[in-house]
């Protein structure tokens, strides 16, 4: 700052008023308070804003001067380099991370379960069985068999055999659309006296088709997304009925017999699907 012989009073005045500072007092005192002034401000080089922002403050009050326009503007500035970064990250929120695509491959653990059962079915009645599978099981197969043998209805030859029928009913299962079925007649009057037969008489099968389970491409939201479709496949209640009605070939039926014994196999087998990356095979 050039000493005080070169400046004048007004100047001095006109330096202070211009800074908010008072402007009262002879020349030397003027000129020391523009001094302070400045050697004030010189030792904020270096220093971090909120040291600024105090020492701003100081002179404020050592000068008694009412400068609630600067300190409303220093008051702001503090609040930016506080709340910088969050107003910037309002402004411009950072970006979210693509997905990554990745080759997925899918393998099976599978469970297989079978009953057999055997009951006896009274003439022109209906057994009924239920096949529960609870969620979040899925089925990949499911197979229904049923085999009985004829028994002679009357001494000396069969005037009579039982006519057996089975149905399976798929309202109470989830996603029975899925399946490909198979199946011989829902009904048989076969005679087989002597029960030499060993195969099934009445049989549904119920194959799930799944879709290649190998390369698939995308990320890995897409590939649960693949396999959603399938899950829970053929939960709830598989209900089997068994009824048994008697007919004649000729004559009368006797009364020796008045029903049939059924046995019933039902197999299924459960499935989960595994999910990894395939990993690039090294170059040979």
């Amino acid at each position: 700052m050039e000493p005080v012989e070169e400046w004048t009073t007004a100047e001095l005045k006109a330096e202070l008023k211009e800074l908010g500072l008072s402007s009262s007092g002879n020349k030397q005192e003027l000129y020391d308070r523009l001094l302070e002034y400045e050697e004030d401000w010189d030792e904020e080089e270096g220093t971090d804003f909120s040291e600024v922002v105090s020492r701003a403050v100081a002179v404020i009050l050592r000068n008694r001067v009412a400068l609630g326009a600067v300190a409303g503007v220093l008051l702001l500035l503090s609040a930016i380099v506080v709340a910088g970064p969050v107003v910037i990250d309002m402004i411009m929120p950072a970006e979210e991370e693509t997905p990554e695509v990745s080759v997925w491959e899918f393998s099976f653990e599978e469970k297989n379960q079978t009953d057999v059962q055997t009951f006896f079915v009274n003439d022109d009645s209906t057994e009924t069985i239920s096949l529960v599978i609870p969620m979040p099981t899925n089925i990949s197969h499911l197979y229904v068999g049923a085999y009985w043998g004829e028994e002679d209805e009357e001494p000396g030859g069969i005037v009579g055999c039982d006519m057996v029928t089975v149905e399976v009913f798929d309202t109470a299962v989830t996603k029975p659309n899925l399946y490909t079925l198979s199946s011989t007649d829902a009904s048989s009057q076969d005679c087989d006296a002597d029960k030499t037969e060993p195969w099934d008489k009445i049989w549904y099968n119920y194959l799930l088709d799944i879709p290649n389970s190998t390369g698939f491409e995308g990320t890995e939201d897409e590939a649960r997304e693949l396999w959603e479709l399938y899950n829970g496949t053929g939960t709830g209640e598989w209900r089997i009925d068994v009824s048994v009605d008697v007919y004649t070939l000729w004559g009368t039926v006797c009364d020796c017999e008045d029903g049939e014994e059924v046995r019933l196999t039902i197999s299924y087998i459960e499935y989960e699907v595994m999910m990894k990356i395939v990993e690039d095979e090294p170059a040979g």
